[in-house]
């Protein structure tokens, strides 16, 4: 049981954060499993959503305190722990969307969270996870994005297939980057849009420039050459969000 809930096939995730818990209710997503200590004396709000959860999930099991503490994630626990089961999109999910975020092979858990959770602040439409090293049901996205990877639409493809995906749907893609191409606020951004950021060490996969595709860069004055992905992801994200909500 121990090795299953530690490694989720792949489009299930594991969460024991209340605010994912309440995510995956309010959005009506299936519960696989669920596991809560049935010696944890809950609050009232805890208790109404455990019971939520319990009418939700396909299998719901009782376990001692002893046990739980052996698969809880975190020491801040809820004393509840579940198997997500993400949604599934297909590329015509994304056909009238207005604007995207394309993480091309982005590995820190930490920095897709963070990605994701601005994402869903500036009410970006959807997310290519391009070459992903990272899976999108890595528990540690999951924890990190506070559950916004569970909501924000999501599809993992090749280079290739993201190539053929933008030219079919006619994105217009902004490629971040520390040097090139424009400021960042000198684009207006009224188009579709799908901003680019590439891999924390090794940056966008060279394929991207044999494109027509804008460069944007953020502007820094100090002793470092880039900003952490998860930063410039946000700042652009937010650019985008405040030109196209000023329209």
């Amino acid at each position: 049981m121990k090795d299953y809930i530690k490694k989720c096939p792949l489009g299930i995730t594991i969460s024991d954060d209340l605010q994912v818990l309440s995510i995956a209710v309010e959005y009506n997503l299936e519960i696989d499993l669920l596991l809560y200590d049935y010696e944890t004396e809950y609050k009232e709000d805890t208790k109404d959503l455990l019971n939520k959860l319990i009418n939700k999930a396909n299998e719901v099991y009782e376990i001692s305190h002893a046990s739980y503490l052996s698969l809880a994630l975190k020491e801040n626990h809820a004393g509840i722990i579940a198997l997500i089961k993400l949604k599934e999109y297909q590329k015509e999910n994304f056909k009238d969307f207005d604007f995207i975020m394309v993480l091309d092979r982005l590995e820190i858990p930490g920095n897709i969270g963070t990605i994701y959770r601005t994402l869903d602040s500036v009410k970006c439409d959807g997310v290519l996870l391009v070459d992903p090293i990272s899976k999108i049901n890595n528990e540690k996205i999951t924890s990190s994005s506070r559950g916004c990877n569970l909501i924000i639409p999501t599809l993992s493809m090749s280079y290739n297939e993201a190539q053929e995906f933008i030219n079919e749907y006619k994105f217009n893609a902004y490629l971040g980057e520390p040097k090139l191409g424009l400021n960042y606020q000198e684009y207006d951004y009224n188009e579709k849009v799908a901003i680019v950021v590439g891999n924390e060490r090794f940056g966008i996969n060279p394929d991207w420039y044999n494109h027509k595709n804008k460069k944007v860069y953020i502007p820094m004055d100090g002793c470092q050459n880039s900003l952490n992905v998860g930063v410039a992801a946000s700042i652009l994200a937010y650019e985008v969000y405040m030109k196209k909500r000023s329209r």
